[in-house]
């Protein structure tokens, strides 16, 4: 793989190596082509996790309480005690053929447990099902402050049926929110293309099927920021990019 490092951030770094990997959509046809893997770090000392208070709008107890013998933490920074990031949205920003691609035959879903959404950043394609689900015992809404499809406000007491929607045209980073439950948040990325991946807990992401030449990959987090790099994807093997994200100076 041929990096330009004139194009990283300072921020970024990218490491060479042998990776094990999960997570992304998978490609048709992607068994025998070249993968594009990787780590997310955090750079720094690790964040410390804030406990939730869980109260509803006007100061009122929150029934999400009985859920949880245990203090319920946020998830708006998952580091993990290695320093791997979780739920970074990875993706080919540049440089994908524009054509049509064959749809997942699953939805992709979106569940409200204990209180939280499920999963917290994920990928849906246009065209592609998006079902919401309430797997809890009290009822949720879903807010979405998307601006290129249609925004929508569901509300889905427990035990109601599933609600389904799609989406047609690309739009990132979509946030979701509960109106009852301030802390639940979640966000989506709208793709016209299957490259991309979301970093399990081990901040390991991977992408299947990218045709080879030259592409701008770009790493999202929710607090940590964005970021490019431009690599070179050969035919013949496949590449390793790590990226590395640091706390943002507020000034």
């Amino acid at each position: 793989m041929r990096l330009n490092r004139t194009t990283m951030p300072a921020t970024a770094f990218l490491l060479f190596g042998l990776t094990v990997v999960a997570g992304g959509q998978h490609v048709a046809g992607a068994d025998d082509s070249p993968v594009v893997s990787g780590v997310v770090r955090f750079d720094g000392p690790r964040p410390k996790r804030k406990t939730i208070r869980m109260f509803e709008k006007g100061g009122k107890p929150s029934d999400c309480q009985q859920l949880h013998k245990t203090a319920l933490l946020d998830e708006n920074r998952l580091v993990s005690e290695k320093g791997e990031v979780a739920n970074v949205f990875v993706y080919v920003k540049k440089g994908v053929e524009k054509k049509s691609y064959p749809l997942p035959k699953k939805p992709a879903v979106l569940n409200q447990e204990m209180c939280m959404f499920r999963p917290r950043v994920q990928g849906i394609r246009v065209g592609q099902d998006f079902v919401m689900k309430n797997g809890d015992p009290l009822t949720h809404n879903i807010r979405s402050f998307s601006f290129r499809n249609r925004a929508f406000n569901i509300a889905q007491p427990s035990k109601s049926e599933d609600r389904k929607k799609d989406f047609t045209r690309p739009e990132k980073a979509v946030m979701i929110q509960c109106d009852i439950h301030s802390w639940m948040k979640a966000y989506y990325f709208v793709m016209d293309h299957p490259y991309f991946a979301v970093t399990n807990e081990k901040g390991q992401f991977k992408i299947e099927g990218l045709p080879a030449g030259e592409y701008t990959l770009t790493a999202w987090h929710e607090e940590f920021g964005d970021q490019d790099v431009k690599i070179t994807v050969d035919a013949t093997g496949s590449s390793n990019v790590d990226f590395s994200f640091a706390e943002k100076i507020t000034r």
